[in-house]
């Protein structure tokens, strides 16, 4: 603003990536270096940034690399940045290496949000793990997301980097729509993972489902909702109840967002398909009393005014 010649030629500040490849003042990861004498300390240095994708790369142990991956959970918004920055100026990186760690790191994850807190750490990894899915050749990239997916957390990762990776931005299809040969050979391997993740809930009672059981069944509705739908009924036949499990699989609503919205009738109309759903609540749906918990209560309230008037 104070340069309106300079501003003017370097596009008036809309394109962060051209900042963050000359390193210039105008890159939030950059800004501070021209503020203090020296890489300041909650940075990592050029040098030791290379040294640690080359370590990663050839698969050899080192502090660099150690301290990459630990900046991934603590300082997920600007590693994730300064890797696409490295992507975009052509420079290669260990995408396959990188998948696999970034799947560990995924349930630790302590940045803040950003942008206001519309772009968390856990979305600033979904983006980069599909930009370094589509690098690897497509033979390699089932068994990588097998690999990420061998973990629950990694699990919900590898699920959410394939259905971004066979999905366009402006598609709202529930599910992976592919006929590519690695894109289901890849489903059918996270399925089974996801399948082999969840064995241990089928033992307990629904209303003893963690929340990572109940993030991954709603993951397993992106790979194989006819297989998701066929396990779910057999678990409500075999004793879980519909309205604790939905108690589980929808988390309380934040202000201003509705508690079911169009987004979460579609998800459980690929798990359960809504006829079967509101048959198996029909006794729930009719009573007169509430039920003590709250949540379940709400979650009630909100299907009777989603309840089609016809079927």
């Amino acid at each position: 603003m104070l340069f309106p010649t300079v501003q003017k030629d370097l596009g008036n500040g809309r394109d962060t990536k051209a900042a963050a490849q000359r390193r210039g003042i105008g890159s939030p990861d950059y800004f501070d270096r021209y503020m203090v004498f020296g890489v300041p300390d909650d940075d990592l240095p050029e040098a030791a940034f290379d040294q640690a994708l080359s370590q990663l790369a050839a698969n050899v142990p080192g502090e660099e690399a150690d301290e990459l991956l630990l900046r991934l959970r603590e300082d997920t918004h600007r590693i994730t940045r300064r890797i696409e920055q490295r992507r975009s100026t052509g420079s290669q990186v260990p995408a396959a290496v990188l998948l696999t760690a970034m799947a560990d790191a995924y349930g630790q994850l302590s940045a803040e949000p950003e942008m206001m807190g519309l772009v968390s750490g856990d979305m600033s990894l979904q983006f980069l793990a599909r930009d370094l899915l589509n690098d690897l050749p497509p033979e390699r990239r089932p068994e990588v997301l097998a690999a990420m997916a061998s973990t629950p957390d990694g699990a919900l990762l590898a699920t959410r980097t394939l259905h971004r990776a066979t999905t366009s931005d402006n598609d709202s299809t529930e599910h992976v729509q592919t006929t590519e040969d690695w894109a289901l050979q890849a489903r059918d391997a996270v399925t089974e993972q996801i399948t082999q993740h969840l064995t241990p809930a089928t033992g307990r009672p629904a209303e003893e489902l963690s929340q990572i059981d109940a993030d991954l069944i709603w993951m397993w509705r992106y790979t194989a909702p006819e297989s998701l739908r066929q396990w779910l009924l057999q678990r409500l036949d075999n004793g879980w109840e519909p309205l604790p499990l939905l108690g589980k699989l929808i988390r309380p609503a934040t202000r201003p967002f509705p508690l079911i919205d169009d987004n979460v009738l579609a998800g459980l109309d690929a798990m359960f398909s809504l006829d079967i759903l509101y048959t198996r609540l029909d006794p729930v749906l009719q009573s007169s009393h509430s039920p003590a918990d709250s949540h379940q209560a709400s979650i009630l309230q909100a299907l009777r005014e989603h309840r089609p008037t016809t079927g």
